[in-house]
């Protein structure tokens, strides 16, 4: 048995191959800058909006299709366009429509993959996202980061876990694959708060997850924060004992589509604890098999 559900394991029995996503900046904001949810941003987050391995918002979409299908189609032969940067359901639907539409250019690309926040998923948007499904397969990712609401209006997320759940049920409703980010190494939050994590992720049945190990970059309140000493980040052996934890209590079902973050090589002031990610994936995995771990090995508390 695997450690845990791989995303490569799962695109190859879904597409028959490799998947590689296309990140997509199409020059989208966040309604917790403009002052509609909030303002300022998330305190970790500066003005790439999480994007910054895509390219700038002024080269068109299908530019950046093109370009992102040149680097990688020896590579892979599926793709998914992958709308990253800030908020991408944040906009009237007549430019989402317009948007996404221009992401699919190529008989290649197998599916449309949306990031956006839980409190951003009107009905209308699911609306216009279900007329994409007879076309490609259609993923919503949702940025949740914590259910401690506590760590959310630290974080100053704008959004409680009410939305969490109400967006989720909506989206699984319509039928689409939903996976839902988590920050695990907040130093507000506890290993118990990462369990609940893995809990509502499994009783909400979501199809994916991906964790980020936090890093903090330059221009934003974080940085302020940790240049000061007010913030103090996780210790590497927190980290992997809260990865493991968490997919120790997640639904064996539930897809892991990233383990560990990849933070940006300029401008990062704390990430990773100055090793690469590898290194940090094959910690937690040479861990989990000392240790006779594997997902789901405490999914035991629900009732279906």
């Amino acid at each position: 048995m695997d450690l845990y559900n791989r995303l490569s394991e799962y695109f190859k029995n879904r597409y028959g191959e490799r998947v590689q996503r296309l990140p997509i900046n199409a020059g989208f904001t966040c309604p917790n800058k403009t002052g509609e949810r909030g303002k300022g941003g998330c305190i970790y987050c500066d003005l790439t909006g999480s994007g910054f391995a895509a390219f700038k918002p002024k080269v068109s979409i299908e530019e950046q299709v093109k370009e992102m299908i040149n680097r990688y189609e020896k590579k892979a032969n599926k793709f998914l366009a992958y709308f990253q940067a800030n908020t991408n359901t944040y906009a009237p639907v007549d430019e989402l429509k317009e948007k996404y539409e221009s992401s699919l250019i190529d008989d290649r690309i197998v599916g449309l993959d949306v990031s956006t926040r839980p409190d951003c998923v009107p009905d209308e948007v699911i609306t216009l996202l279900n007329t994409f499904k007879d076309k490609v397969d259609v993923y919503v990712e949702l940025g949740v980061e914590s259910i401690n609401p506590n760590t959310l209006k630290y974080m100053n997320r704008g959004h409680s876990l009410a939305e969490v759940i109400d967006s989720v049920n909506r989206l699984k409703k319509a039928g689409f694959e939903v996976i839902l980010h988590y920050i695990i190494d907040f130093p507000c939050d506890t290993l118990e708060d990462v369990k609940e994590m893995a809990k509502v992720s499994s009783a909400l049945k979501v199809d994916g997850v991906k964790l980020h190990s936090l890093y903090i970059v330059e221009n934003t309140k974080l940085a302020d924060l940790y240049k000061s000493g007010e913030f103090v980040p996780l210790t590497l052996d927190d980290f992997v004992e809260r990865a493991i934890t968490f997919l120790e209590y997640l639904d064996p079902k539930i897809v892991i589509h990233r383990l560990v973050a990849d933070p940006p090589k300029i401008g990062t002031l704390h990430g990773n604890w100055g090793i690469s990610k590898i290194k940090i994936l094959n910690l937690i995995e040479n861990t989990m098999r000392e240790r006779g771990s594997y997902q789901g090995k405490y999914f035991n508390y629900l009732n279906n």
